[in-house]
């Protein structure tokens, strides 16, 4: 009995350790879900165990029997379900065209049943059904080679359950978190039919992994049931703890966490975490580059210079603080998650830009420091602060890219572009070098005078050819007029014609599938939410000692580098002590920094992804008291204007209705326009036939309401009038017979 079951516990969720590992397994030894030999069990015993003792919902939504198969008459009942269900929705009444006799007492009634009866009936038959703990769970689980799971699968009573928030529970987060690939792979199979029915590329050819799905919901009750999946504890880690990256990929792509995603970026507490992300963003970018500017100009130490210097130094040191709490946050999740998403090209960006603000604000501190003298203001600085720059404007870039979908969009355009162009290039990069040193050969001596005497400058010169700039007196012999004559044709022409042919129609294939539904920006978006609740919640909490204390280890080491970072400091202490001893105290202060801020974001546990009372608001008497403050309350609402259209909120439909809408006012392909235009008329149909069903229906059900009560009155007034005329009869036949007997007498 035990091979037949395996429980699958969480990885990172504790668990009671009360009741021991084989109880569940003693508890539903005897249960009729499995094969024949639990039926035979069961059959031998009498009643088995699960029915006798029914276990509660949280117990047995951890519990994953494997190698099951579902008994002839669990399918008939669903079947004899679907059926009934499928009279109670149909047009032509309760019961439909069903004539047999199993529901001739229903017809015959005498109080005829309306649709809004009819409605009520099927809707508490699907609520009961979905309320059964753990059916969705068991029929995923079902193997699917066999085809008894499509055929439930299509039953009208399961599409029905599938779409019901009854059916959703913490079966779904254990599922995710299961060690078991197969058995997780099941919850995400699951999250892709709840989004299966409002999949944007339904009107053209698409691969869909997915066979089942639910019914069509209107967009109230879509999200509604979407708001109670969000509301499930640890949902978001469950789907990046999975162990398999291509099954976050596929989750990340579900239209349900892509909801669920942008509802939580239109919260004001996301908003508001991401508003100090990009301000302490802008400080940084804005006050670097001043101080390179006043750098490169070779000003002196003055007060300007010194408070662009700290606020860059404030804005390095927030990085690197979201930076390791990111990565504290992945880690308390699970090492996959950790070691896939801190790897990721935006963290290379953002990494690469707080190394070479930090060599730049160094290197520009001892420069100025010197007046100059021992550390000079060379190209090669030049070029360094000028790379520092560029990588915080793609920090920026990045960080837009995880936030905003348009740039989202935009990125993976881009991407896509480059990535369809990139033969082509390879041929154009092949004439360019081609052509640099065949017309270095050919027009380079001893009594050069045209651009093409050193090698260096051949190569720029044939770019600058290939942009429309050169000069027809450089080619003096037959060949490098021919090769001149060449090199344009297959440069511009050929190849030139060849990447805009080719680049649009990377752009058609991009915008007709969907980029959103790619995995990069519900993936990205995904790790940065769970980062910023797992951050809100440790401000958010009652603090510890130890956390006291590492917060105070923090601030007391950042105070003592901003003390080190001024120069006069520097040199009153360089007095005293020698270069060793100063140099050793900022290494020593360094690492006390690190260790502050590790010790600080440790304390985020795998519980701090769980919303409490505060998640939409402040849990804490500290952040109420701010909340509460009226010039806080002034200033935050155009910071919510400015973040919502940063944020692209307008965009974001948090009521539940399809996303095609949010991308029709932009034009993105003519391919995108139509079929967007074509779902809205089909929509707008859809409405339109099912109001006007609606009518026509309760006008008949008036209708023959009011005939049969005619109907009624007509039959009534007939036998009224039979018992008249009988009543006459008998009359006449008794005069009749008394004049019989009495002439006979």
């Amino acid at each position: 009995q035990r091979s037949e079951f395996h429980n699958t516990w969480s990885a990172t969720v504790p668990r009671n350790d009360d009741q021991s590992h084989d109880e569940p397994s003693a508890n539903i030894n005897n249960s009729v879900a499995g094969g024949a030999s639990q039926q035979r069990v069961a059959r031998s015993v009498g009643q088995s165990d699960v029915i006798s003792n029914p276990p509660e919902d949280a117990d047995i939504d951890d519990v994953f029997p494997l190698n099951l198969a579902m008994p002839p008459v669990v399918e008939w009942s669903l079947r004899m379900l679907s059926i009934i269900l499928d009279g109670l929705e149909s047009a032509d009444g309760p019961l439909g065209a069903d004539e047999s006799e199993a529901f001739a007492a229903w017809r015959a009634g005498s109080a005829p049943v309306m649709s809004g009866d009819s409605e009520w009936i099927a809707n508490s038959l699907v609520s009961s059904v979905a309320s059964i703990p753990s059916l969705m769970k068991t029929l995923l689980l079902l193997n699917d080679s066999d085809p008894v799971k499509a055929r439930v699968f299509n039953l009208s009573i399961i599409r029905r359950a599938i779409s019901s928030k009854y059916t959703v529970g913490n079966w779904l987060v254990y599922l995710l978190e299961a060690v078991d690939p197969v058995v997780a792979r099941r919850g995400v199979d699951y999250l892709e039919i709840l989004s299966e029915d409002e999949d944007e590329n339904a009107l053209i050819p698409s691969t869909k992994r997915v066979r089942f799905a639910g019914t069509q919901l209107s967009p109230s009750q879509r999200a509604a049931l979407y708001y109670k999946v969000s509301k499930l504890d640890y949902f978001l880690p469950a789907i990046l703890a999975l162990e398999e990256t291509a099954e976050v990929d596929r989750a990340a792509k579900t239209k349900l966490l892509r909801h669920i995603l942008d509802k939580e970026l239109g919260s004001r507490p996301t908003l508001t975490m991401a508003f100090f992300d990009l301000f302490l963003l802008m400080v940084l970018l804005v006050a670097f580059q001043m101080s390179a500017y006043h750098v490169i100009d070779g000003e002196a130490h003055n007060t300007k210079y010194m408070t662009t210097y700290f606020l860059s130094l404030t804005g390095i040191l927030y990085a690197i603080l979201r930076k390791f709490g990111q990565m504290s946050s992945m880690i308390k999740i699970s090492r996959q998650a950790f070691v896939e998403n801190n790897f990721r090209w935006v963290d290379a960006i953002d990494w690469l830009a707080i190394a070479l603000t930090t060599g730049g604000v160094i290197w520009m501190e001892v420069s100025i420091s010197t007046n100059y003298e021992a550390v000079p203001v060379t190209d090669y600085m030049r070029s360094y602060l000028a790379a520092a720059i560029c990588a915080l404007w793609f920090k920026l870039v990045s960080w837009l890219s995880v936030i905003n979908w348009q740039v989202i969009n935009l990125v993976q355009l881009l991407h896509q572009v480059l990535l369809g162009m990139r033969w082509i290039l390879l041929f154009l990069l092949i004439a360019i070098f081609s052509s640099s040193q065949m017309f270095y050969v050919m027009l380079s001596g001893k009594n050069c005078a045209n651009g093409y005497c050193e090698k260096q400058n051949a190569y720029l010169q044939v770019w600058a050819m290939l942009l429309g700039q050169f000069n027809i007196d450089d080619f003096q012999s037959v060949f490098s007029v021919i090769s001149f004559v060449v090199f344009t044709f297959v440069a511009f022409i050929l190849l030139g014609y060849a990447l805009i042919a080719t680049a649009i129609d990377c752009y058609n294939k991009q915008v007709t599938f969907r980029s959103e539904n790619s995995a990069y920006g519900n993936r990205s978006r995904l790790v940065y939410i769970a980062e910023l609740r797992a951050f809100r919640r440790l401000f958010d909490q009652r603090w510890t000692v130890m956390q006291y204390c590492a917060a105070l280890l923090f601030f007391t080491s950042t105070l003592v580098v901003f003390l080190f970072a001024a120069a006069g400091i520097r040199d009153s202490l360089g007095a005293y002590y020698s270069g060793g001893i100063v140099g050793g105290a900022v290494a020593l202060l360094l690492i006390f920094l690190f260790v502050s801020i590790m010790a600080f974001v440790s304390h985020m546990t795998y519980y701090s992804f769980v919303e409490s009372n505060g998640a939409n608001g402040c849990g804490s008497k500290l952040c109420q008291c701010i909340a509460a403050n009226a010039f806080v309350r002034f200033l935050s609402h155009p910071m919510e204007i400015l973040m919502c259209k940063v944020v692209d909120v307008d965009g974001i439909h948090l009521d539940g209705t399809p996303s095609t809408a949010k991308y029709t006012d932009s034009w993105q392909g003519s391919a995108t326009h139509i079929r967007c235009h074509v779902k809205r008329e089909l929509m707008s149909t859809e409405r339109h036939i099912a109001s006007r069903m609606k009518n026509e229906l309760f006008t008949m059900e008036m209708r023959h309401k009011k005939a049969n009560e005619q109907s009624r009155a007509d039959v009534l007034t007939e036998i009224r009038a039979s018992e008249e005329r009988m009543e006459r009869m008998l009359g006449d036949f008794q005069t009749w017979m008394e004049r019989r007997i009495d002439k006979e007498d």
